[in-house]
């Protein structure tokens, strides 16, 4: 058996650069572990009690435990407002990593939120170091003894079902969109869905805290990366998965290079390309392409990658020809920000200025590891050319 979990208080603590206070959680997770939660945090004396009280962030370190038991500590860290991070060198799988996905952002309102009350929308926080470790699978039958009889193993089955449909309840609570769920409940108990590629932690809106890598510090940014980048934050924004993102992106961009020479207007050379477009007083390089098809089928969706450099970020807009996605440089002044965030910029994902914004490993393969993010884009820097900065 694993030890029972146990809560203890931290300190202070850093988070995300600003101080917090922490508390560690650790052992084998039970139905007695909300009441341990709160009694640490009364311990400490941190009480919501009029005032909204500071950061609390909850390291997880734990083999597991029961399903029910960790579902419950999820809610219990949203409804207090309580972050979660599994540190370097600790892990966090099956009912921990239910519990984990229950950190959120510091509650905003002083007034506890009640168990049997609506459960709060604040945005995620959580987050995982370098070589922590978070795994999923789904509830598996427990049963004691060695004998097995049709009532035990039926109330078992029941059990199992109902920690699964749970957590498809309140799934969207969690940010955690359903259709993604399959893969956490697909794995078995020795088999389990691991968050250590850059697709499980972006769909899932982990934090990967190992910020060695920044985009100021590329040497260069290259098509692949570009493509990648487009690929992934459509979908990762959204809380899904980009491997399908991949195969659709490449059909669209066929579909446009055919559909351009039966117009016979040229744009076929265009589909992955490069615009000037003004920035104030200068002018800074945009890279487009389209990516994806409107929900009726009869545009296209482009990405725009820019301004290339440091301050990249991706905007999606709907046009069915390039002319067509650039009309309104003419009419609205020819300016980045006016046509960055015009109305028919789409909007993907939460409005969020840390969630949104991209990062190194946005620009690699959906199923590359976390540690070799480092290596994918040397590779690409060293085998394909830039795309130049004005």
């Amino acid at each position: 058996m694993a030890q029972a979990a146990e809560v203890t208080f931290v300190g202070k603590v850093e988070h995300q650069g600003s101080e917090a206070v922490g508390f560690r959680f650790e052992g084998e997770i039970n139905d007695t572990d909300s009441t341990s939660i709160k009694a640490a945090l009364a311990k400490a004396g941190i009480a919501n009690d009029g005032e909204v009280w500071p950061s609390i962030i909850v390291e997880l370190d734990s083999s597991g435990g029961s399903y029910q038991s960790g579902l419950d500590l999820a809610l219990l860290f949203r409804r207090l407002g309580l972050a979660t991070v599994v540190k370097s060198g600790d892990r966090c799988f099956s009912a921990c990593a239910l519990a984990f996905l229950g950190g959120t952002q510091r509650a905003t309102d002083p007034t506890p939120a009640a168990e049997d009350g609506p459960i709060p929308n604040q945005l995620p926080d959580r987050s995982i170091e370098r070589d922590a470790l978070l795994g999923f699978h789904a509830p598996y039958l427990s049963l004691n003894g060695s004998s097995y009889t049709a009532d035990n193993v039926s109330e078992a089955y029941t059990a199992a079902v109902l920690g699964i449909s749970r957590f498809i309840a309140i799934a969207d609570h969690l940010y955690v969109s359903t259709a993604e769920l399959p893969k956490l409940l697909k794995p078995t108990r020795d088999d389990l869905f691991m968050a250590d590629n850059v697709d499980a932690v972006r769909f899932l809106g982990i934090d990967y805290t190992d910020y060695t890598l920044q985009i100021r510090d590329l040497q260069s940014i290259t098509p692949s990366m570009i493509l990648n980048a487009c690929v992934n934050r459509y979908y990762h924004l959204r809380g899904r998965s980009s491997l399908p993102g991949y195969d659709a992106a490449a059909s669209v961009r066929e579909e446009f290079i055919e559909g351009s020479k039966l117009l016979e207007n040229g744009e076929e050379k265009q589909v992955f390309a490069v615009r000037r477009i003004k920035y104030g007083e200068r002018a800074i390089n945009v890279v487009f392409t389209p990516i994806a098809k409107t929900d009726d089928g009869r545009s296209f969706i482009w990405c725009l990658f820019g301004p290339v450099g440091p301050d990249a970020t991706t905007i999606y807009k709907p046009a069915g020809t390039i002319e067509e996605l650039f009309a309104e440089l003419k009419t609205g002044g020819g300016q980045w920000w006016e046509f960055s965030s015009s109305e028919t910029t789409i909007k993907v994902g939460h409005i969020d200025t840390i969630e949104t914004m991209m990062r190194v490993l946005d620009m690699v393969p959906p199923e590359t590891k976390l540690a070799d993010v480092g290596a994918t884009v040397k590779q690409y820097q060293a085998n394909e050319p830039p795309i130049s900065q004005p």
